[in-house]
C-alpha cells in the first residue's frame, strides 16, 4: 500500500471527515433530519380486545338510550321521572370515577371492568321484573356503578398501551368503538322491543355484557409506571390538569344525555313528524365514526385545539337543529352533525388531558374527563325540570348554548396556556412533539 493510499483510508476512520467527503456527509446529514421517525406500531392484539371489549360495554347501554324512556312512557311517568331514571344515575359515577381512576394506576384496570360487567348483567335482568320507578332507579344506579368502573379502567388502559406518537390516533380508534355501538345498538334494541318488548331489550343487554365480560379473559394489565401513585388526596384523586378539558367536553356530553333522555318526548309533539326517533343515534353513530380517526390522525400532528373547535361548532349546531326539527330528515341530519362534534371534541379533548398530565396520573386523567359524562347525564335531568315548566324543545337550546359557551371557554384557555402539554419532565420523550398541545 503506497503512502497516500494509507492515508486515504485512514481519513475513513478518524472523526474528521475527508475534506473531500466532508460536503457529501453533510448533504446526506440534512437529508436524515427531514426523515420523520418510524412509527411505533399501534394495533397489537391488546389493543384489538380493548376496543372489541369496549364496543361490547356500550352496546349494552345503548340498547337503553330510547327503549327505557319508550318503556317509562307507555307506562305513564312523566317528564321529570323519566330524567330521574334516565340520566340521574350519573350522580353514582361522579363520586366514585376518581376513585377508580386511581385504583387504575395502580394496577386494577382489569378487575374493575369485570365488576362493571357483572353489575350490568345483574341489573339487567332484574329489570325485567319490575315496573316502580323506585326499584328502576336502584337499579340504574347500580348500572351507574357499571359505567363508573368499565369506561375509565377500558380508557385508562388504552391511553396506557398506545405510543405516546400515535396517541390521538390510538385514543380516536378507542372511540370509535364506542360509535360503532352507538350506531348500531339503539336501533337494535328499538328492533327488539318492536318484537319482543323491553324484556327482550333487558336479555339481549345481558347476554352482551356477558360477551364483554369473556373478552376481559384475554386482556393483561399493562406494566405499572415506575413511579408509584401519588399519595391519596383530591388533588391526587382529580388531577388539576385534566380538569379544563372535562369541562369543555361537559357541553358535548350534556347535549347527548339530553338527546337520550328527551327525544321521545319531543317526537310525541303533534306537529312533529320525526319517524323512527332510534335512527338519529345511528346518524349520530355514523358521524362520529366518520370524524373520530381524521380527528385523531390531524391531532397528532397540527394539535388537539384545531379539532375541538369544529367538534364545538357542529355540536351546537345540532342540538339547535334537533329543537327544530319537524321531519325526520331534519332530525337524521342533527344526528349527523351532532356525531361528527361527538367524534372530533371526544377525540380531542381526552388526548389533550392524557397529554397534560404525568404517566402515573392517566388513569386519574382518564377518570376526571369521563366525569363530564356524569355530570352531563345530572344535569340532562336537572335541565328537565326547565323542560317542565317551558316545554321539551327548550332543552335543545339549552344544550346548544352549552356549547357555545364551551368553545368561548376553550379559545380563552388557549390563550391562558390551559391547553399545553405536559413539561418534558412529565412525559416521554417524543410524546411532547407528537402532540402537538394546543
Amino acid at each position: 500500500m503506497t503512502t497516500h493510499e494509507g492515508a486515504r483510508s485512514r481519513d475513513w476512520l478518524t472523526v474528521r471527515a475527508a475534506p473531500q467527503h466532508a460536503a457529501f456527509l453533510r448533504t446526506v446529514a440534512r437529508a436524515a433530519s427531514g426523515i420523520p421517525p418510524r412509527r411505533p406500531p399501534l394495533w397489537t392484539l391488546q389493543y384489538a380486545f380493548s376496543l372489541l371489549g369496549t364496543a361490547s360495554f356500550f352496546a349494552c347501554f345503548f340498547y337503553l338510550t330510547t327503549t327505557l324512556p319508550r318503556e317509562m312512557t307507555d307506562l305513564g311517568f312523566n317528564l321529570f321521572e323519566i330524567g330521574l331514571v334516565v340520566g340521574g344515575y350519573a350522580a353514582i359515577p361522579i363520586f366514585l370515577r376518581p376513585l377508580v381512576g386511581r385504583w387504575s394506576d395502580g394496577g386494577h384496570r382489569i378487575r374493575q371492568m369485570r365488576i362493571a360487567l357483572i353489575a350490568f348483567v345483574a341489573s339487567f335482568i332484574l329489570m325485567i321484573f319490575t315496573e316502580n320507578l323506585w326499584a328502576l332507579f336502584a337499579l340504574r344506579c347500580v348500572q351507574g356503578v357499571g359505567m363508573a368502573f368499565y369506561p375509565t379502567s377500558a380508557g385508562s388502559l388504552v391511553a396506557e398501551i398506545v405510543p405516546p406518537m400515535r396517541r390521538g390516533e390510538g385514543l380516536g380508534f378507542f372511540g370509535l368503538s364506542t360509535s360503532f355501538a352507538q350506531t348500531l345498538s339503539p336501533v337494535a334494541g328499538g328492533a327488539v322491543a318492536a318484537f319482543a318488548g323491553f324484556e327482550g331489550v333487558m336479555l339481549l343487554g345481558a347476554a352482551t355484557a356477558v360477551l364483554s365480560l369473556l373478552v376481559t379473559i384475554v386482556q393483561r394489565e399493562p406494566p405499572a409506571p415506575a413511579a408509584p401513585p401519588p399519595p391519596l388526596s383530591l388533588k391526587a384523586l382529580i388531577p388539576a390538569r385534566a380538569v379544563f378539558p372535562m369541562l369543555v367536553f361537559l357541553s358535548v356530553t350534556l347535549g347527548f344525555s339530553v338527546a337520550a333522555a328527551f327525544l321521545e318526548p319531543l317526537a310525541d309533539q303533534p306537529h312533529r313528524n320525526l319517524g323512527f326517533v332510534p335512527l338519529f343515534f345511528m346518524f349520530s353513530g355514523l358521524g362520529a365514526m366518520l370524524s373520530r380517526p381524521m380527528a385523531g390522525r390531524i391531532s397528532d400532528r397540527v394539535g388537539r385545539v384545531p379539532v375541538i373547535i369544529p367538534g364545538l361548532i357542529a355540536t351546537c349546531a345540532g342540538m339547535a337543529l334537533v329543537a327544530q326539527s319537524e321531519t325526520a330528515a331534519m332530525l337524521w341530519l342533527a344526528g349527523i352533525l351532532t356525531g361528527i362534534g361527538m367524534g372530533g371534541a371526544h377525540t380531542g379533548l381526552l388526548a389533550l388531558a392524557v397529554d397534560r398530565v404525568a404517566a402515573n396520573q392517566r388513569g386519574g386523567a382518564t377518570a376526571t374527563f369521563q366525569l363530564a359524562w356524569d355530570v352531563g347525564g345530572f344535569a340532562s335531568f336537572l335541565i328537565g325540570i326547565v323542560g317542565a315548566f317551558f316545554n321539551v324543545e327548550m332543552i335543545f337550546w339549552v344544550a346548544a348554548l352549552g356549547a357555545i359557551i364551551a368553545l368561548s371557554g376553550l379559545l380563552l384557555g388557549r390563550v391562558m396556556g390551559w391547553t399545553r402539554s405536559a413539561p418534558p419532565a412529565l412525559e416521554p420523550l417524543g410524546a411532547g412533539a407528537a402532540a402537538g398541545g394546543g
